[in-house]
This record gives structure tokens, C-alpha cells and sequence, in this order.
């Protein structure tokens, strides 16, 4: 039955495997967005090319939609063994990797050169090492700690060949903003070793994988509400760090916007939106 029904498959359906296993995870209406003109046809084609066994899918409940109808998340090879919130994690972080991708499509002046995802790796004595992933050298000597973006993205200015460097930070709203117990994980926690990454000046690594000289780095943050814009800001500023941490709500990343002026800096004396373009 599942070779009858592989047949009807369309050039742009045999893509859907590659797709989703270059992405990890995909949802219905992320495939739509890449590969088919309506979310009508997305369901239909992705229904063929799941019943050819080619892709696999299930359903997460908090991807119910408007009316209770839901969205699959296709995958391939085994079900990735992710726990809830690094699947909703995956989810949001392809969304705004799609935005960026279709935003340059788009755009006569901006090329995508990179987007690196945290999940893309290589082995390396047997272990996987995560592509973005440095080691930063913590103050007063205490020692060493990896730095992973969930992304690095690369992009270049086609007229004046200007190349930007960018780390992503996807917040779900499930991390504390800060804590005072120094074992506990909080943003504020990774926001400081991006401070002692860029003092540091590590990203210079990236001049050589993108043949550019960089002077600095900016890092997205893609915040889960306005309400922990506001308290990380505060923090940041607190810090002393000003400028080379830029914040947004995730509901104002698209393709139409994602170059728009919908980001703050972390200097709560400057509230003008900027773009990451100019």
C-alpha cells in the first residue's frame, strides 16, 4: 500500500526527507513555508509522503491550534529523544532560521552567507561537538565554560560587501531572568559570559571561516513576552551592557519583519526599535 501511494509523489515531495532531516524537526506549516504554496497542499503532499514511509511524525499538544486542531512535527530515522521543551525549543528556533532564509530570499541588498543551528555537530573522539559551540575564560581566574548560541548567522550587505556576525538566543519563557544561587541556570548567567566572550574578542574565530575581518558581535535575543524584555534589560543594564545585546518578542519575528525596526537594545535609557540592518 505504502509503494502504491509513494508513486504519486512529486519532485517537490521527494525534498521533504532532506528538508526535515537538515532541520531535525519540522512542523506542517514550517514545511508549507518552504516548500508548498498553501498549508491546504502542505497537508495533503505531507500526508502522501508520510504514508510512502519516507518522513515520520507526531503530535505535541501544545501545537494545538485555534479550534483544537493540531499540527504534526515530522521528523526522520528514529524519534529524536528530546524531552518537551527542547522540542518547542527546536520548533521556535527553525521558525526564526525560516524567517532569516526567506527574509534574504526576499531582499535585493542582504545575502544569508550562514545560519549554524546549536544542533548541527561533528564528531570528534567519539563525542558530538556542537559547530557554535567556544570556550570562554571566565573572570578572577575561576575558570572555563562553554558558550553555545542556540545560532550563529552570517550576513553580507550585496552592495558593500560588508559582512555582520550575529549569536541567537531563543527565550520560551521557562529560564529564570537571574538568581542568587550560583548553581541555579538563569539568562542573566549566559548574558555574562557573552560579556567575557566579547571582551575577549573570541568571536574573531569567525574571521577566518567567513573571510571577513569582525569588530564586534550582536546578540538576538528572541524573548517570550515584552514583560521579560523589560526584566532582562533592566539586568543587562545593571551589568553595564548596553549595546551589543539586542531583544525582541518572538510573535514580531517573520519574514516581513525579521529586518524590520522591532529590536531594542539592552540600554534601558534608549527605547527606539532598530533593525539589525540599519
Amino acid at each position: 500500500m505504502r509503494l502504491a501511494k509513494s508513486k504519486r509523489l512529486t519532485t517537490r515531495d521527494l525534498k521533504v526527507p532532506e528538508l526535515v532531516k537538515e532541520y531535525k524537526l519540522l512542523t506542517t506549516s514550517q514545511i508549507k513555508a518552504l516548500l508548498y504554496p498553501s498549508l491546504q497542499k502542505a497537508q495533503t503532499r505531507l500526508k502522501a509522503v508520510y504514508d510512502a514511509g519516507l518522513v515520520k511524525r507526531y503530535a505535541y499538544p501544545v501545537l494545538l491550534k485555534e479550534g483544537g486542531k493540531g499540527e504534526y512535527v515530522y521528523h526522520v530515522g528514529k524519534k529524536p529523544k528530546l524531552v518537551y521543551s527542547k522540542v518547542l525549543h527546536t520548533i521556535e528556533l527553525n521558525k526564526i532560521r525560516i524567517a532569516f532564509e526567506k527574509a534574504c530570499e526576499q531582499n535585493d541588498k542582504i545575502k544569508l552567507i550562514d545560519f549554524v543551528p546549536e544542533y548541527k555537530g561533528k564528531v570528534e573522539k567519539g563525542k558530538i561537538k556542537r559547530l557554535v559551540e567556544q570556550e570562554v575564560s571566565l573572570p578572577d581566574g575561576i575558570g572555563k565554560t562553554a558558550l553555545i548560541p542556540d545560532a550563529v548567522i552570517c550576513l553580507e550587505n550585496k552592495e558593500n560587501s560588508k559582512k555582520g556576525l550575529f549569536y541567537l538566543e531563543v527565550d520560551l519563557g521557562t529560564e529564570k531572568i537571574t538568581t542568587g544561587n550560583k548553581k541555579d541556570y538563569s539568562l542573566m548567567k549566559k548574558m555574562l559570559v557573552y560579556k567575557e566572550y566579547v571582551k575577549g574578542e573570541k568571536y574573531k574565530k569567525y574571521n577566518n571561516v567567513y573571510n571577513y575581518t569582525f569588530r564586534g558581535v550582536r546578540v538576538l535575543s528572541v524573548m517570550d513576552s515584552s514583560t521579560r524584555i523589560r526584566s532582562l534589560r533592566r539586568e543587562l543594564f545593571n551589568k553595564g551592557i548596553k549595546k551589543f545585546i539586542w531583544l525582541t518578542e518572538s510573535s514580531e519575528i517573520s519574514t516581513s519583519t525579521v529586518f524590520s525596526k522591532i529590536w531594542l537594545m539592552a540600554n534601558i535609557e534608549d527605547n527606539n526599535k532598530y533593525s539589525i540592518i540599519g
